[in-house]
């Protein structure tokens, strides 16, 4: 168990540095990784809302985007690959996360406030035979997760987050 417990750290990590790059482009400081069975990094992702003017440009779809046919591949091969994301899923990207056939999903913080998808639309019963298929690790780390929260915090008071984008049209 430790070695799964420290190999989760190091992809978390590596995680958390795509996190504080979305951050530093001024957009939602989320990041992603995927993993295959060998431990082998696939592909990183972060959130590039922002910078893409793209509503869909979120971690997880960015790191499966940047899988490509490794994704394709691992469908049709049954691999289980591992998805490591610094904030719980929204449903698009549970949706993304689904559709790609991902077998595990670990993420360092729970989103109840805001678009946290992943445990509500499980919690649902739809897609049960999907998610059946699914082992999530929600917040395994505390130190880990307290750097999210920081970042997170940073987000909040960032002028392109949402809150602030909309107080300037009201000027």
């Amino acid at each position: 168990m430790k070695l799964n417990m420290d190999k989760d750290r190091y992809y978390l990590e590596i995680a958390l540095k795509e996190a504080e790059q979305a951050l530093k482009e001024n957009t939602y400081p989320i990041g992603a990784v995927i993993v295959d069975e060998s431990d082998n990094l696939i592909a990183k992702g972060r959130n590039r809302v922002h910078p893409n003017q793209d509503a869909t440009a979120h971690a997880e779809i960015d790191a499966i985007r940047n899988a490509g046919q490794a994704i394709l591949n691992a469908k049709v091969k049954r691999e289980k690959f591992t998805i490591y994301t610094t904030l719980e899923p929204c449903p698009m990207c549970t949706g993304g996360i689904l559709f790609a056939n991902i077998k595990k999903v670990v993420w360092l913080l729970n989103d109840d406030l805001g678009f946290g998808g992943y445990r509500k639309i499980k919690a649902a019963n739809v897609f049960e035979e999907r998610f059946d298929e699914v082992d999530i690790i929600e917040e395994p780390f505390e130190d880990l997760k307290k750097r999210q929260v920081e970042l997170m915090g940073k987000w909040a008071i960032n002028p392109n987050n949402v809150v602030h984008l909309r107080k300037a049209l009201n000027k």
